[in-house]
């Protein structure tokens, strides 16, 4: 997610270097949902009448999982001026981090300068918490220098992030590559990820994707695509995150099904390359992406 605050900053001129990965984040038009905005107003009513904290954390959390990212921007710093926590601080940064993306280019620079510290105080508080010491790296890679970004500390992180879980190390120190413009070191480490899983797990054994992080399964299959790297293996990790994807998930559903169609084409399976295409181009009838269809289109033989 946050690697892809990239592209802004390299319009802003901050900085020249970006990833392979363009996967853009999805959106969802909370204010017509009757069922979101009933429970919002419901929780706030509780809120104000208990005046719970635990409140503010659901009001937070719902607001995140339907993408309301202003709303849980407000309600996760009220609930760090009740009581700092690194989850809490992690919902803020994590909503900032989304918000900037999709606001005009000048005004995201204010939900950076929340994203960075809230992340910051996440890991202080939880430094051995995988999922927060992730999306330091994230930050500190993609950020210019001006702003905070530094690959010597990310580095340290992903040292760290190794030896508490190698799946998700792995992928960190990869994607420092892509960020860096360093294909084929990327490919290498990701080849030692492949290697890893093998080694580790019976085929399509995905306790790492279930225990972890949600995006993990659409990350894996990607870099499959990309690096033309087991793609049986993210074949199996996208349909996982296919038949699992739900309202609380980022990656777009049409985006999903265009790397499950990459995986296709390269393994030569014509019939099930234009089933998972139109699937995407189904999709892709709510949310319009351009960028998506033409990829789509340079797909087909």
């Amino acid at each position: 997610m946050i690697k892809r605050l990239v592209l802004i900053l390299f319009i802003l001129k901050s900085f020249e270097s970006f990833t392979q990965d363009i996967t853009p984040i999805s959106s969802y038009s909370f204010d017509s949902d009757i069922f979101y905005q009933n429970q919002i107003e419901n929780l706030i009513k509780i809120y104000e009448q208990t005046k719970a904290v635990k409140t503010l954390d659901s009001l937070a959390s719902l607001s995140f999982i339907y993408k309301d990212w202003e709303t849980s921007i407000d309600y996760a710093k009220k609930a760090i001026e009740v009581n700092p926590t690194a989850e809490r601080y992690f919902i803020l940064g994590g909503a900032s981090g989304f918000r900037a993306l999709e606001v005009p280019i000048l005004s995201s620079l204010k939900y950076v300068n929340i994203m960075k510290p809230a992340f910051e105080q996440a890991v202080r508080l939880e430094p051995m918490n995988v999922k927060y010491l992730r999306a330091q790296v994230d930050v500190l890679l993609s950020l210019p220098i001006i702003l905070g970004g530094s690959t010597n500390k990310a580095k340290q992180h992903i040292k760290k992030i190794k030896s508490l879980n190698p799946v998700e190390g792995f992928f960190a120190e990869g994607s420092m590559h892509e960020i860096n413009e360093d294909f084929y070191n990327a490919k290498q480490v990701y080849k030692q990820l492949f290697d890893f899983l093998n080694q580790n797990y019976s085929f399509c054994s995905l306790t790492f994707i279930k225990d972890g992080r949600r995006n993990l399964a659409y990350d894996l299959g990607r870099i499959a695509a990309d690096f033309e790297l087991d793609l049986k293996w993210g074949q199996c990790a996208l349909s996982h995150f296919i038949g699992t994807y739900g309202q609380r998930d980022t990656v777009p559903l049409a985006w999903v099904y265009f790397q499950s169609a990459r995986l296709a084409k390269r393994l030569k399976n014509t019939e099930q390359m234009n089933f998972l295409i139109s699937k995407a181009l189904l999709n892709l009838k709510e949310s319009p992406d351009q960028i998506l269809k033409s990829l789509l289109k340079e797909l087909k033989p």
